[in-house]
């Protein structure tokens, strides 16, 4: 394929991402408040997102499974139409189950959009997809490059919250536009090159035993992170008692030090030196969970949060390459799939035990959250310790 045709297809992948990181930006940051609006115990709360991680997570696995057997293309444009159908309807219900099913299968599960606009399966796809059109040596650049176009679409998807209140308009409404967005992902995706990219087996049989590997140190990850990160928007709110518009711009202003860390790791990142930086990106933000637990005013707590957030999310592209980079190109989609549902689904349980948690103390989620996920780093480095100074 020509140099032309492939900057075509990354440049349609990244729009189609750009349009679902805006909408994770304000649906991350409403959806356990429109829950709480909705009169649901913390509790019920937790129930709620974790039932709809594990949905999340089941159909990561299994979908990205099929995107790397059946074509990527093909099952990316199927996701932009669940989530576009997902949103739309969100608001029409409030019964316990109806939410849970369209938030999985949406993948707005409070924190699953992270910074690139790849809630639940679509991490898995679009990750695969780039790495179709982009030779190895440039894996972490373009990743990260996707990520902070990203990054910034979520910030703008942040703010939007703080503008749409201020005009006294409904900010639950903007579900529907998130609705709107995802239909026009839909035709973006209708128009990638498929480069006929496929696995022998529907199961993975090439990279399985790297699969596996990766996939341990995402359980810490999972749990830790399922305390606190799916109820944040409202732990700063109970914890400080500001509204949701100033919530969204802390929010914002967090995918703003995130895309200042996707931008500038890969590119004083020696490819060999990649896992070094995933143990030490990670320590320090599982250290930041823990001084932001314990802060007792909202600006230590402000930038605590970034940092955490910035450390943990600012090196997923990073984590992607290095990943992409040791499995077999066919299997890429599945590895994914895999890592994010062991990471999902161990998280699963996290929010109803936070829920818990947060009507005990509410110093609890985060500091446990925190004590927890510094055994992913540690894990990191236990698994892959010969790829410490050189990769496989």
């Amino acid at each position: 394929m020509s140099v032309d045709k492939k900057g075509r297809n990354l440049a349609n992948i990244i729009s189609a991402r750009a349009l679902l990181s805006f909408s994770y930006g304000f649906l991350n940051v409403l959806l356990s408040l429109y829950l709480n609006h909705l009169g649901y115990s913390l509790i019920e709360i937790g129930v709620i997102l974790g039932s709809a991680i594990i949905i999340s997570a089941m159909l990561t696995f299994l979908l990205a499974m099929l995107a790397d057997h059946y074509g990527r293309k093909l099952v990316l444009a199927g996701l932009f139409l669940m989530f576009s159908l997902s949103s739309l309807l969100f608001l029409s219900s409030k019964d316990i189950f109806v939410l849970m099913l369209l938030s999985g299968i949406g993948g707005f599960t409070g924190s699953g959009g992270g910074p690139i606009g790849s809630g639940g399966p679509f991490g898995a796809v679009q990750t695969a997809l780039v790495t179709e059109f982009t030779e190895r040596k440039n894996f972490s650049k373009v990743l990260s490059l996707a990520s902070a176009i990203g990054i910034m679409a979520a910030s703008a998807g942040s703010f939007l919250i703080d503008l749409v209140e201020s005009q006294r308009i409904n900010v639950y409404n903007l579900f529907y536009l998130a609705g709107i967005l995802g239909f026009f992902g839909l035709v973006i995706s209708v128009f990638l090159k498929d480069n006929g990219i496929r696995s022998k087996h529907i199961l993975p049989d090439l990279s399985w035993k790297k699969i596996l590997r990766l996939s341990l140190p995402t359980v810490p990850s999972g749990i830790g992170t399922g305390f606190i990160s799916p109820i944040f928007s409202l732990w700063f709110h109970l914890r400080y008692g500001i509204s949701s518009g100033e919530i969204g711009i802390i929010f914002g202003l967090s995918n703003i030090f995130v895309l200042l860390v996707m931008i500038v790791l890969p590119r004083i990142l020696r490819p060999e030196a990649e896992l070094t930086s995933i143990i030490w990106t990670r320590i320090i933000s599982s250290v930041s969970l823990i001084a932001l637990a314990l802060s007792p005013f909202l600006i230590f707590a402000s930038v605590f949060y970034v940092l955490r957030q910035g450390m943990q999310m600012g090196a997923v592209p990073v984590r992607q390459s290095f990943a992409m980079g040791i499995v077999d190109e066919s299997e890429r989609a599945t590895t994914s799939g895999a890592t994010s549902m062991a990471r999902s689904g161990f998280s699963a349980a996290s929010p109803p035990a936070a829920g818990s948690l947060l009507a005990m103390n509410i110093v609890y989620p985060p500091l446990i959250g925190g004590i927890v996920t510094i055994f992913d780093p540690l894990l990191y480095y236990y698994l892959f310790r010969k790829n410490f100074t050189s990769k496989e």
